[in-house]
């Protein structure tokens, strides 16, 4: 057996803290109490150093782009699945020929794109809009 050394031990210090005070940079529930109790009905800091209610509202907002999303794809999906039950469902349109294609191969093949750009539009204005709401009341806060 050989009488070697442990390799020596290395001490990480967080850098998240601006004002280098070591008690900062331990675990919440080794650190001393404060001593101070938060008044009720104060606003107690967030996990970014912001309020809670701020903290509320983001995550209202993340809520709302979710469902505004789920919407947009659902809606989609629908979209472009009647129009190809209706080209299938039509046999006339196979017998339209614009420039000797048929009309069902233009649609499948450029159809789709002015319901992808109209989905995509009434998206990005309900999202600004979702946006512009949640940052009304942060700014009322």
């Amino acid at each position: 057996m050989s009488t070697e050394e442990p390799p020596p031990r290395v001490v990480v210090r967080s850098t998240d803290d601006p004002a280098g005070d070591p008690a900062a940079a331990t675990h919440p529930s080794e650190r001393a109490p404060s001593g101070g109790a938060t008044p009720l009905g104060a606003e107690t800091p967030g996990p970014d150093g912001g309020s809670e209610p701020a903290a509320v509202y983001a995550r209202s907002l993340a809520r709302a782009q979710l469902r505004l999303a789920l919407a947009c794809v659902v809606s989609f999906l629908a979209v472009v699945a009647l129009l190809t039950v209706t080209m299938s469902a039509v046999p006339a349109l196979g017998d339209v020929h614009l420039l000797g294609v048929p009309l069902p191969w233009l649609l499948h093949a450029y159809g789709f794109y002015p319901v992808i750009a109209a989905f995509a539009l009434v998206f990005a204005l309900a999202a600004a809009r979702n946006e512009r709401r949640f940052r009304a009341l942060v700014e009322d806060e």
